[in-house]
């Protein structure tokens, strides 16, 4: 069975599969939401472990054979559905904290990590198999090439962890790239609404010259309005080096040089 068309294949390695339940530690009194449940190979790890698994799948035809191959189990609920189209209240309660768990499609995954965001007050923590170049990039270290802008906004908000490295042989079809899970835990918000959206912006802004001095890339996001010079003066009495590049400032860092310019990038009241 293949499922290439929907951007899907499947993982079919027994030991992987329960290596990925063991990595995200669901206990007995927890709610899993999976994503993308597929025949159910990952599904019948997680029913024996959770206190409830809802299980989100587009496919009507493994919809219909996961209710009958899981029929015995009362702790299953499997909704027929887009997991970027579905209401999130259809699938838990608003006061359940869940987990959520899955082999997701790569090609959407910057949307499923979006939509979770969204929901992080009801999300304790993920695990999610993703492809091993994003997987290196959410939990990369400064200085590196893989570290970018998503590393920084994923790690200020949680605690991202690349669990393992998982073979393009362990799937079925095989893919053509290699794939990993990250686990993933949220912490409190540095920034919140539009602030935080703001901080994104900020982020992405910088690292769209990621090899240039931080003072220069500000001068240019405040248009040019303050000399460079004048520029590098906040930078350097905000504790930073101007002369620093992008790719070398921690999470915290960006933190801390948003919280010194953001006077100039929030709008007027």
């Amino acid at each position: 069975m293949k499922r290439a068309s929907k951007g899907q294949v499947f993982l079919d390695d027994n030991d992987v599969l329960r290596a990925i339940a063991d990595a995200a530690e669901v206990t007995a009194d927890e709610t899993v939401v999976e994503i993308g449940m597929g025949r159910g190979e990952l599904t019948q790890h997680l029913v024996r472990r959770a206190r409830e698994v809802v299980a989100v799948e587009l496919e009507e035809r493994f919809v219909d054979g996961a209710a009958r191959d899981f029929a015995p189990y009362d702790n299953l609920t499997i909704v027929h559905a887009n997991v970027l189209d579905v209401e999130w209240g259809e699938l838990v309660a608003p006061d359940v904290p869940v987990v959520v768990v899955g082999n997701i499609p790569y090609y959407i995954t910057g949307p499923i990590l979006a939509l979770l965001a969204a929901h992080r007050a009801q999300i304790t923590r993920w695990a999610l198999t993703l492809q091993k170049e994003v997987a290196e990039r959410i939990c990369a270290s400064p200085g590196g090439k893989p570290y970018g802008a998503l590393s920084v906004k994923l790690q200020l908000r949680g605690k991202p962890y690349l669990a393992f490295e998982i073979p393009a042989e362990a799937f079925e079809p095989r893919p053509e790239v290699d794939s990993a899970l990250v686990t993933y835990e949220y912490a409190e918000p540095r920034f919140r609404g539009e602030d935080g959206i703001l901080f994104d912006h900020f982020v992405d802004f910088l690292f769209g010259g990621r090899r240039k001095k931080i003072a220069n890339r500000l001068a240019t996001l405040l248009g040019g309005e303050r000399p460079a010079a004048e520029v590098a003066a906040e930078v350097r009495a905000a504790g930073f080096d101007p002369d620093a590049r992008p790719e070398r400032l921690s999470p915290d860092e960006f933190a801390g040089l948003y919280g010194a310019f953001r006077r100039y990038v929030l709008p007027s009241t």
